[in-house]
């Protein structure tokens, strides 16, 4: 298993400093065409330094993506050199943009971008909750929600789109709040729209303290709402209601029940099978709270909260 995990990283280190050097094959090229701007003069033009690029450690220029991706444009814009410099000729300027290509995507291969992780708006929180326990009433009142109207649209058994459409978009608003939704839950704040409108960018919907507190109340009140019961919960029975009797062996059978309900409910919570580290810590502690006097249900509503 070492040999294997050092063949490995051996591999993707020659890789990567494979990619360094194809870099540094560009160098002597642009040191005729690109240099005296950036990098050899007391001047640096655009703020673009070529010769500290190629020093960069550990990987010269392939440690600025950025930088390349900028070269790649003007290069082949033609926009660099500039018109009272030396020119390239085409296919040099094309040779020069093919190998700053191969260069960004086999350097992005290797370092893929770092993805932040973000929390849900309120308009999907909602929707998440009803899907995982199939609830059949709304979660709470979203004045933002919109109906969209349209007549005559398309029916696939016909195979033709009608000629003219009309189609409308709205928020519901008012008229939202006389929807049959579970009593004493409340949505936290609407958040504002981001940039272009959206509001389901990482940067926006970050979880301060304050907020992760919110959350909490609010799942809590979700399954301890008078409404949230077998007739308006989809999975009451299966999840949260308590097992047949087995005086036979009464822990055992809770124990067991408690493992299996928790794994389906976590792996539709979690959107992938849950890890048995996860299951178990979950199952221990709904099983503590049962053995301490708590109901099976609620300490299965614990559990899911």
């Amino acid at each position: 298993m070492m040999r294997r995990s050092i063949s490995i990283l051996s591999v993707f280190v020659l890789t990567v400093y494979a990619h360094a050097g194809a870099a540094e094959t560009l160098r002597p090229r642009l040191e005729q065409h690109c240099f005296r701007c950036h990098g050899n003069g007391k001047k640096v033009e655009g703020k673009v330094n070529l010769v500290e690029a190629f020093a960069a450690k550990p990987l010269g220029l392939a440690s600025d993506l950025e930088l390349i991706e900028k070269m790649i444009e003007k290069l082949a814009a033609g926009e660099m050199p500039p018109e009272d410099e030396k020119q390239p000729t085409r296919q040099q300027r094309d040779r020069w943009v093919t190998e700053l290509r191969d260069l960004l995507k086999a350097h992005q291969t290797n370092h893929p971008a770092r993805v932040p992780m973000r929390r849900m708006n309120r308009f999907q929180y909602s929707n998440a909750v009803g899907d995982l326990f199939r609830l059949k009433v709304d979660v709470f009142a979203l004045p933002e929600r919109m109906i969209r109207e349209h007549g005559n649209y398309f029916r696939p058994e016909t195979g033709k789109m009608p000629p003219n459409l009309v189609v409308g978009s709205r928020p519901l608003g008012k008229s939202q709040l006389i929807g049959r939704r579970l009593r004493g839950v409340a949505p936290f704040p609407q958040d504002l729209r981001a940039e272009h409108g959206f509001d389901n960018q990482a940067d926006h919907l970050t979880l301060s303290p304050l907020l992760m507190e919110s959350f909490l109340k609010l799942s809590r009140s979700i399954v301890e709402s008078p409404d949230f019961n077998a007739s308006t919960c989809g999975i009451f029975n299966s999840f949260f209601a308590p097992p047949p009797e087995n005086p036979n062996s009464a822990k055992k059978n809770t124990d067991e029940v408690v493992t299996q309900r928790l794994r389906r409910f976590l792996t539709r919570a979690f959107r992938r099978p849950v890890h048995e580290s996860d299951l178990a810590r979950y199952t221990r502690h709904v099983t503590v709270q049962i053995r301490s006097g708590k109901s099976f249900t609620d300490s299965m509503k614990e559990a899911a909260s």
